[in-house]
């Protein structure tokens, strides 16, 4: 395919992707049935690779959309889940019916410093790579504190009559379902130095950037 086929391509699929995102946000009661449908059980294992990095003390679930996580988290830490959709937080409210829950851009968070042993975030919207919101996820972790997020998953096991569906999700998403590594610098912070991480899960595998707090002093030197 010539080059500026394939950048046609690409430009179609991103912009089919973020209008597909942006209905799911404001629709938020679809979020969940139609991930089960499109990846099946995985999806909840790919979310799930995020609680082996989880400590003890307090959690937030950063971009919590229907807050599927926070039961889970909250077995292990005490947890709060932030996001920007109302349409989310409204089906997040089912799920945490004891509150915990606050509407709140990622690059202005309502929490004082150094409020969190850990920040989690599961396949976050563009916001995550922002500089504003990982100077806001530096400054609410404690220093030592875990930033985990899971950017992406891929299925390697499209059995039985799911093989159609992995078809099109190749269609839909692209290189993003290939299990490509992104460049080292998508979520680099002078304060929040990490790796990625390539967990395996029963029909694939999903893919984590894990960096933990530095302070002051390790910042800067």
């Amino acid at each position: 395919m010539p080059m500026s086929d394939k950048r046609r391509t690409r430009e179609i699929r991103r912009r089919l992707q973020l209008w597909a995102f942006d209905q799911l946000y404001r629709h938020a009661w679809f979020y969940d049935p139609l991930s089960r449908f499109v990846f099946g059980d995985e999806w909840h294992h790919w979310r799930q690779t995020v609680l082996p990095f989880v400590g003890p003390g307090r959690v937030l679930d950063l971009g919590c959309g229907t807050g599927a996580l926070l039961p889970e988290l909250r077995t292990r830490a005490t947890a709060i889940g932030v996001d920007w959709s109302r349409s989310m937080l409204r089906v997040a409210s089912r799920r945490a019916r004891d509150g915990g829950l606050v509407r709140a851009a990622a690059a202005n968070l309502p929490f004082r410093d150094a409020t969190f042993t850990s920040v989690v975030s599961t396949f976050p919207a563009q916001f995550i790579v922002e500089r504003s919101t990982l100077d806001e996820v530096t400054r609410v972790l404690a220093p030592g504190g875990r930033f985990i997020v899971v950017l992406g998953g891929e299925v390697t096991d499209w059995h039985g009559w799911r093989r159609p569906i992995g078809a099109l999700a190749r269609l839909f998403y692209g290189d993003r379902v290939d299990g490509t590594v992104p460049r080292g610098d998508v979520l680099a912070h002078p304060s929040l130095p990490g790796d990625w991480h390539t967990v395996e899960t029963p029909r694939g595998r999903a893919l984590l950037w894990v960096a933990s707090r530095a302070d002051s002093t390790t910042a800067e030197g």
